[in-house]
Protein backbone atom coordinates (compact mmCIF):
# COMPACT_ATOMS: atom_id res chain seq x y z
CA UNK A 1 0.00 0.00 0.00
CA UNK A 2 1.45 3.49 -0.80
CA UNK A 3 0.59 4.76 2.37
CA UNK A 4 2.92 2.80 3.89
CA UNK A 5 5.63 3.90 2.16
CA UNK A 6 7.86 7.44 2.55
CA UNK A 7 6.89 9.53 -0.07
CA UNK A 8 10.45 9.64 -1.35
CA UNK A 9 10.24 5.72 -1.34
CA UNK A 10 7.81 5.86 -4.00
CA UNK A 11 8.45 5.17 -7.28
CA UNK A 12 6.78 4.64 -10.64
CA UNK A 13 6.02 1.42 -10.43
CA UNK A 14 3.81 1.95 -7.29
CA UNK A 15 2.00 4.10 -8.56
CA UNK A 16 1.05 2.25 -11.87
CA UNK A 17 0.59 -0.73 -9.84
CA UNK A 18 -2.09 1.35 -7.95
CA UNK A 19 -3.62 2.82 -11.21
CA UNK A 20 -3.40 -1.05 -12.53
CA UNK A 21 -5.68 -2.40 -10.03
CA UNK A 22 -8.39 -0.01 -10.58
CA UNK A 23 -8.70 -0.76 -14.13
CA UNK A 24 -12.26 -1.97 -13.77
CA UNK A 25 -13.16 0.85 -12.87
CA UNK A 26 -11.50 3.19 -15.15
CA UNK A 27 -13.09 6.83 -14.19
CA UNK A 28 -11.94 5.73 -10.58
CA UNK A 29 -8.59 4.59 -11.54
CA UNK A 30 -7.65 7.90 -13.98
CA UNK A 31 -9.16 10.15 -10.54
CA UNK A 32 -6.74 8.03 -8.16
CA UNK A 33 -3.86 8.92 -10.41
CA UNK A 34 -4.88 12.87 -10.88
CA UNK A 35 -4.73 13.18 -7.32
CA UNK A 36 -1.52 11.07 -7.07
CA UNK A 37 0.04 13.68 -9.68
CA UNK A 38 -1.07 16.24 -8.05
CA UNK A 39 -0.02 15.43 -4.00
CA UNK A 40 3.41 14.41 -5.57
CA UNK A 41 3.89 18.48 -7.37
CA UNK A 42 3.24 19.69 -3.76
CA UNK A 43 5.87 17.11 -2.72
CA UNK A 44 8.05 18.39 -4.80
CA UNK A 45 7.36 21.88 -4.30
CA UNK A 46 8.03 21.04 -0.44
CA UNK A 47 11.60 19.57 -1.76
CA UNK A 48 10.27 15.89 -0.45
CA UNK A 49 11.41 14.95 -3.51
CA UNK A 50 12.52 15.59 -6.69
CA UNK A 51 10.27 14.22 -9.66
CA UNK A 52 6.87 13.08 -10.40
CA UNK A 53 6.33 9.19 -10.60
CA UNK A 54 2.27 9.77 -11.96
CA UNK A 55 3.76 12.01 -14.32
CA UNK A 56 4.12 9.57 -17.87
CA UNK A 57 1.21 7.04 -16.92
CA UNK A 58 -0.97 6.64 -19.43
CA UNK A 59 -4.63 6.54 -18.30
CA UNK A 60 -7.67 4.24 -19.07
CA UNK A 61 -10.39 5.12 -21.88
CA UNK A 62 -12.79 6.71 -20.63
CA UNK A 63 -16.39 6.66 -22.53
CA UNK A 64 -18.38 9.59 -22.28
CA UNK A 65 -20.76 9.11 -19.53
CA UNK A 66 -23.70 11.78 -21.18
CA UNK A 67 -27.26 11.22 -20.75
CA UNK A 68 -30.13 13.56 -21.09
CA UNK A 69 -33.53 13.33 -19.37
CA UNK A 70 -36.56 13.21 -21.46
CA UNK A 71 -39.59 16.08 -21.56
CA UNK A 72 -41.29 13.52 -18.89
CA UNK A 73 -38.45 12.66 -17.06
CA UNK A 74 -38.14 16.89 -16.49
CA UNK A 75 -41.59 17.08 -15.51
CA UNK A 76 -40.88 14.04 -12.92
CA UNK A 77 -38.13 16.25 -11.89
CA UNK A 78 -39.98 19.63 -11.44
CA UNK A 79 -42.99 18.17 -9.75
CA UNK A 80 -40.50 16.49 -7.40
CA UNK A 81 -38.30 19.75 -7.12
CA UNK A 82 -42.17 21.84 -6.09
CA UNK A 83 -42.67 18.88 -3.48
CA UNK A 84 -38.94 19.29 -2.33
CA UNK A 85 -38.82 21.30 1.84
CA UNK A 86 -35.72 22.76 1.10
CA UNK A 87 -36.81 25.62 -1.81
CA UNK A 88 -33.66 26.79 -1.39
CA UNK A 89 -31.36 24.16 -2.83
CA UNK A 90 -34.51 23.48 -5.16
CA UNK A 91 -34.05 26.73 -6.50
CA UNK A 92 -30.73 26.05 -7.60
CA UNK A 93 -31.19 22.77 -9.14
CA UNK A 94 -34.49 24.77 -11.38
CA UNK A 95 -31.19 27.33 -12.33
CA UNK A 96 -29.31 24.45 -13.80
CA UNK A 97 -32.55 22.57 -15.57
CA UNK A 98 -33.57 26.12 -16.99
CA UNK A 99 -30.08 27.50 -17.95
CA UNK A 100 -27.57 24.62 -18.69
CA UNK A 101 -25.00 26.17 -16.40
CA UNK A 102 -22.74 24.56 -14.90
CA UNK A 103 -22.98 23.50 -10.87
CA UNK A 104 -20.45 26.09 -9.57
CA UNK A 105 -21.48 28.85 -11.67
CA UNK A 106 -24.95 28.51 -10.03
CA UNK A 107 -23.95 28.26 -7.08
CA UNK A 108 -21.20 31.01 -7.03
CA UNK A 109 -23.25 33.27 -8.88
CA UNK A 110 -23.67 36.75 -6.91
CA UNK A 111 -26.86 38.93 -7.30
CA UNK A 112 -24.40 41.78 -8.60
CA UNK A 113 -24.01 39.07 -11.59
CA UNK A 114 -27.48 39.99 -12.99
CA UNK A 115 -29.39 42.34 -14.72
CA UNK A 116 -33.08 41.54 -14.28
CA UNK A 117 -34.05 44.29 -16.22
CA UNK A 118 -32.49 43.57 -19.63
CA UNK A 119 -32.73 39.84 -18.37
CA UNK A 120 -28.58 38.70 -19.15
CA UNK A 121 -26.26 37.07 -16.37
CA UNK A 122 -22.63 38.71 -16.81
CA UNK A 123 -20.51 35.68 -16.15
CA UNK A 124 -16.55 37.64 -14.93
CA UNK A 125 -14.20 35.54 -16.16
CA UNK A 126 -12.87 34.16 -13.09
CA UNK A 127 -16.08 32.62 -12.59
CA UNK A 128 -16.36 30.14 -15.86
CA UNK A 129 -14.46 27.59 -17.28
CA UNK A 130 -13.36 28.91 -19.73
CA UNK A 131 -12.19 31.79 -17.86
CA UNK A 132 -13.52 34.61 -20.65
CA UNK A 133 -16.07 36.85 -19.51
CA UNK A 134 -19.56 36.21 -21.07
CA UNK A 135 -22.85 37.85 -20.93
CA UNK A 136 -26.07 35.00 -20.92
CA UNK A 137 -29.23 35.77 -21.88
CA UNK A 138 -31.92 34.42 -19.94
CA UNK A 139 -34.64 32.88 -20.91
CA UNK A 140 -38.42 33.72 -19.40
CA UNK A 141 -38.17 30.63 -17.37
CA UNK A 142 -34.95 32.07 -15.52
CA UNK A 143 -36.13 35.13 -15.37
CA UNK A 144 -39.29 34.34 -13.28
CA UNK A 145 -36.86 32.52 -10.37
CA UNK A 146 -34.32 34.76 -10.55
CA UNK A 147 -37.26 37.74 -9.84
CA UNK A 148 -38.84 35.05 -6.90
CA UNK A 149 -35.68 35.01 -5.37
CA UNK A 150 -34.59 38.70 -5.56
CA UNK A 151 -38.01 39.29 -3.38
CA UNK A 152 -36.20 37.53 -0.49
CA UNK A 153 -32.48 38.17 -0.89
CA UNK A 154 -30.08 38.16 1.88
CA UNK A 155 -26.63 37.61 0.96
CA UNK A 156 -24.19 39.21 -1.91
CA UNK A 157 -24.78 35.38 -3.23
CA UNK A 158 -27.96 33.71 -4.69
CA UNK A 159 -27.40 29.99 -2.57
CA UNK A 160 -25.39 31.28 0.66
CA UNK A 161 -23.92 28.48 3.01
CA UNK A 162 -24.56 28.33 5.93
CA UNK A 163 -23.32 31.22 8.55
CA UNK A 164 -20.15 31.04 10.50
CA UNK A 165 -20.27 30.55 14.27
CA UNK A 166 -17.41 32.86 14.24
CA UNK A 167 -19.05 36.41 13.55
CA UNK A 168 -15.65 37.33 12.24
CA UNK A 169 -15.71 34.90 8.75
CA UNK A 170 -17.60 36.21 6.32
CA UNK A 171 -20.46 33.98 4.79
CA UNK A 172 -19.25 32.33 1.64
CA UNK A 173 -21.65 30.68 -0.99
CA UNK A 174 -23.50 27.13 -0.96
CA UNK A 175 -20.62 24.51 -2.30
CA UNK A 176 -22.85 21.61 -3.24
CA UNK A 177 -26.54 19.96 -4.24
CA UNK A 178 -25.49 16.37 -3.82
CA UNK A 179 -28.10 15.49 -1.23
CA UNK A 180 -30.56 17.41 -2.57
CA UNK A 181 -30.19 16.02 -5.78
CA UNK A 182 -29.76 12.53 -4.88
CA UNK A 183 -33.17 12.95 -2.50
CA UNK A 184 -34.88 14.64 -6.03
CA UNK A 185 -34.02 11.94 -7.89
CA UNK A 186 -35.31 9.41 -5.73
CA UNK A 187 -38.69 11.16 -5.10
CA UNK A 188 -38.70 11.44 -9.49
CA UNK A 189 -38.56 8.25 -9.80
CA UNK A 190 -34.47 8.94 -10.89
CA UNK A 191 -32.94 6.77 -8.87
CA UNK A 192 -32.16 2.80 -7.96
CA UNK A 193 -32.27 1.65 -4.46
CA UNK A 194 -29.36 -0.43 -3.05
CA UNK A 195 -28.54 -1.65 1.02
CA UNK A 196 -25.72 -0.90 3.09
CA UNK A 197 -25.01 -3.40 6.07
CA UNK A 198 -26.32 -1.17 8.91
CA UNK A 199 -24.28 -1.55 12.82
CA UNK A 200 -26.30 -4.39 13.61
CA UNK A 201 -26.07 -6.52 10.52
CA UNK A 202 -29.38 -4.79 9.52
CA UNK A 203 -29.50 -3.80 5.32
CA UNK A 204 -30.28 -0.44 5.50
CA UNK A 205 -31.66 1.14 2.10
CA UNK A 206 -29.81 3.46 0.42
CA UNK A 207 -30.83 5.73 -3.39
CA UNK A 208 -28.06 6.05 -6.39
CA UNK A 209 -29.63 8.58 -8.95
CA UNK A 210 -29.57 6.89 -12.40
CA UNK A 211 -28.50 10.80 -13.69
CA UNK A 212 -25.65 13.27 -12.98
CA UNK A 213 -26.71 16.53 -11.88
CA UNK A 214 -23.96 17.69 -14.92
CA UNK A 215 -26.67 15.89 -17.23
CA UNK A 216 -28.90 18.81 -16.90
CA UNK A 217 -26.46 20.45 -18.78
CA UNK A 218 -26.41 18.10 -21.63
CA UNK A 219 -29.98 17.75 -21.01
CA UNK A 220 -30.67 21.48 -21.75
CA UNK A 221 -28.57 21.36 -24.83
CA UNK A 222 -29.76 18.39 -25.97
CA UNK A 223 -33.04 19.48 -26.20
CA UNK A 224 -31.96 22.78 -28.30
CA UNK A 225 -30.55 20.50 -30.53
CA UNK A 226 -33.11 18.65 -31.38
CA UNK A 227 -35.52 21.30 -31.98
CA UNK A 228 -33.19 22.67 -34.80
CA UNK A 229 -30.81 25.30 -33.15
CA UNK A 230 -27.68 25.00 -34.51
CA UNK A 231 -23.94 23.68 -32.62
CA UNK A 232 -22.61 27.18 -32.64
CA UNK A 233 -25.14 28.65 -31.52
CA UNK A 234 -25.87 26.22 -28.30
CA UNK A 235 -22.13 26.28 -27.81
CA UNK A 236 -22.03 29.87 -27.54
CA UNK A 237 -25.15 29.99 -25.25
CA UNK A 238 -23.41 27.54 -22.85
CA UNK A 239 -20.54 29.73 -22.75
CA UNK A 240 -18.05 26.71 -24.84
CA UNK A 241 -15.43 28.36 -26.75
CA UNK A 242 -13.77 25.37 -28.22
CA UNK A 243 -16.63 24.16 -31.01
CA UNK A 244 -15.20 20.08 -30.08
CA UNK A 245 -16.95 20.22 -27.01
CA UNK A 246 -20.32 20.87 -28.79
CA UNK A 247 -19.86 18.74 -31.51
CA UNK A 248 -20.64 16.13 -29.16
CA UNK A 249 -23.99 16.67 -29.95
CA UNK A 250 -23.88 16.75 -33.70
CA UNK A 251 -25.81 13.40 -34.06
CA UNK A 252 -28.69 14.82 -32.29
CA UNK A 253 -28.47 17.83 -34.96
CA UNK A 254 -28.43 14.83 -37.75
CA UNK A 255 -32.06 13.89 -36.43
CA UNK A 256 -32.93 17.10 -36.31
CA UNK A 257 -31.92 18.09 -39.83
CA UNK A 258 -33.59 15.17 -40.86
CA UNK A 259 -36.66 15.45 -39.69
CA UNK A 260 -36.40 19.15 -41.61
CA UNK A 261 -35.49 17.55 -45.13
CA UNK A 262 -38.42 14.69 -44.37
CA UNK A 263 -40.86 17.52 -44.05
CA UNK A 264 -40.61 18.58 -47.58
CA UNK A 265 -42.32 15.34 -48.61
CA UNK A 266 -45.42 16.93 -47.14
CA UNK A 267 -44.91 19.51 -49.96
CA UNK A 268 -45.09 17.44 -52.77
CA UNK A 269 -44.52 13.74 -53.31
CA UNK A 270 -43.19 12.69 -56.16
CA UNK A 271 -44.38 9.75 -58.25
CA UNK A 272 -42.42 6.92 -59.96
CA UNK A 273 -41.18 7.26 -62.82
CA UNK A 274 -40.80 3.28 -63.48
Amino acid sequence: MLGRLRVSAISKRHVQSRHNSLRKTPYQANRVLALLSAMFTFAMDGEMRADNPAKGIERFHEDKREAWLTVDQLQALALALDNYAEQDAADALRLLIVTGARPDEVLGTEWSMFDLQRGIWNKPSHHVKEKKTEHTPLNPGALMILRHMAEHRTAIYLFPGRESVDPKKKRTARTTLRNAWKQVCKAAGLATQYHVKGKRGKPLPRWKPNVRIYDLRHTFASHLVSRGWSLPLVGKLLGQVRPETTNRYAHIADGAQREVANDYNNVIEMKSLA
